[in-house]
């Protein structure tokens, strides 16, 4: 299960003053500052079957590296977005995928998750089997990443700032995800509230992949 409090900067600006701050310095863990170009690639059945579902497929390019990963639907209050989830390194070009489709029973043997069930995920990927996939959005951003401990739990604070793009229509990212590592929510949670009263920051209810179906969706009705 994936847990992690999502914020956004009210302004773009913000987000240089936030990384200068002698306080967020003080949490950050030492030489954990990590910068990682990434693009993600959400793809669907021609039929927006995954979608239906509320189900994300992602390709995410970090660097040199290739991550697949799917998500189910989970829940979302004030920020706080816990979903199971579950991935894989890719080794070969992903765009195989558009025309292979997915080999759900591949992608059932050898997906990691942190302790979601096996067979939620053969649930989720009934029927899709080979079908061939199209990209319905992708999102290209930049992620400044840190190691954080607040009280006793282990965070990842990641900024991201790029753009999703769907079609011909575009919307910029300035945000802050706080996910937990090791320990406990309530710290997360905690850790958030200080940084929305010391910051212009407030709660990002949707998920990337929700705001790019809204694009995709606004795009349709044009």
């Amino acid at each position: 299960m994936e847990t992690e409090l999502k914020l956004r900067f009210v302004r773009a600006d913000d987000l240089e003053d936030f990384l200068a701050d002698p306080w967020l310095h003080q949490l950050t863990m030492p030489d954990s500052r990590i910068i990682t170009q990434m693009i993600s690639h959400y793809l669907d059945t021609a039929d927006r079957l995954m979608t239906q579902r509320k189900i994300s497929l992602r390709v995410r390019e970090e660097d040199d590296r290739r991550i697949l990963t799917v998500k189910s639907d989970g829940q979302s209050k004030n920020g706080l977005h816990q979903r199971p989830e579950w991935s894989l390194a890719l080794e070969d070009d992903w765009s195989d995928f558009l025309q292979a489709g997915l080999d759900t029973e591949w992608f059932y043997r050898h997906a990691v998750s942190q302790g979601d069930s096996d067979d939620q995920l053969h649930e989720i990927l009934t029927g899709l089997d080979g079908q061939p996939l199209v990209e319905i959005g992708r999102i290209r951003f930049t992620r400044t990443a840190f190691d954080v401990g607040y009280g006793d739990t282990l965070m990842e604070l990641a900024l991201d700032q790029g753009e999703i793009i769907v079609g011909r229509i575009t919307e910029p990212i300035n945000e802050l995800e706080l996910e937990l590592r090791e320990g406990d929510v309530r710290d997360l949670m905690a850790l958030g509230e200080e940084l929305t009263g010391k910051f212009a920051l407030v709660p990002e209810t949707m998920s990337k992949f929700a705001r790019c179906l809204s694009l995709m969706v606004g795009q349709e009705n044009q």
